[in-house]
């Protein structure tokens, strides 16, 4: 289990605690891996509090903040499970909707869920639309909201491929690599609610279904798309040694 965190202070007790349950009643055995990408809050101190008491979690640091897709590698690279589960730490995923993807795991290599009536603010909504609607278009379709982040892999996958974005196109890698080396990917529809605390890094300004989205990783995102096209163009798609 990998929770990418930055600054969430106020959610990652709740979704370690819930994780944990979530395990118990699936019989599953697991580890709890938080990957703190460069928090300046308290993040990495309740991490550490949490990983201090129960050795199934473990917290990796980044010394500053290198962006969800390093968060979401590193968190993969220190798995140890036979099969990695990512999803977001601000609380806008049923965790229990787990057990969806496990029953699935039998019949493929990825289980991405994407969002059923997605509960975000209507600036997101429409940048998250553009965004899709251009990955759609680079590469000839074939997934629903690429960027979603509730995702569970067999983790030998990883011995082929590697992720090199460092924003949210990394969501993206994790489908379309796996389908581009013949591997077996299913999406299936998850619910969606409102972030339960906090505030989302992209944004400068959240008010009902207004939100302020900075134009800096706007841009930065789009063209890691795009630098994407080129790689697969190039056929650089089995991992570097």
């Amino acid at each position: 289990m990998i929770f990418p965190a930055f600054n969430e202070e106020e959610n990652v007790r709740y979704m370690v605690e819930r994780i944990m349950e979530v395990l118990h009643d699936l019989d599953i055995p697991g580890e709890v891996i938080i990957v703190d990408d460069g928090s300046s809050d308290r993040t990495a101190a309740v991490a550490r509090e949490m990983a201090g008491t129960d050795g199934r979690i473990r917290v990796v640091n980044h010394p500053v903040n290198m962006g969800i897709g390093r968060a979401v590698w590193s968190g993969i690279s220190s798995a140890t499970m036979p099969w990695v589960f990512y999803t977001d730490c601000d609380g806008q995923f049923d965790l229990g909707e787990l057990s969806i993807l496990w029953e699935m795991r039998n019949s493929a290599d990825v289980i991405s869920g994407f969002r059923r009536n997605r509960q975000d603010p209507l600036m997101r909504l429409l940048y998250s639309f553009a965004y899709n609607s251009l990955a759609y278009l680079l590469f000839w379709g074939g997934f629903r909201d690429v960027d979603a982040s509730f995702k569970l892999f067999r983790r030998d996958i990883f011995s082929r491929f590697d992720v090199r974005s460092n924003s949210s196109v990394a969501d993206l890698e994790l489908l379309l690599f796996p389908r581009k080396l013949g591997m077996r990917v299913l999406q299936v529809p998850v619910s969606h609610y409102p972030r339960r605390a906090g505030t989302v890094s992209c944004e400068s300004f959240r008010n009902g279904i207004f939100a302020w989205v900075r134009i800096g990783p706007v841009i930065e995102m789009f063209v890691q798309l795009l630098r994407l096209r080129a790689r697969v163009w190039r056929g650089d798609v089995r991992r570097e040694d």
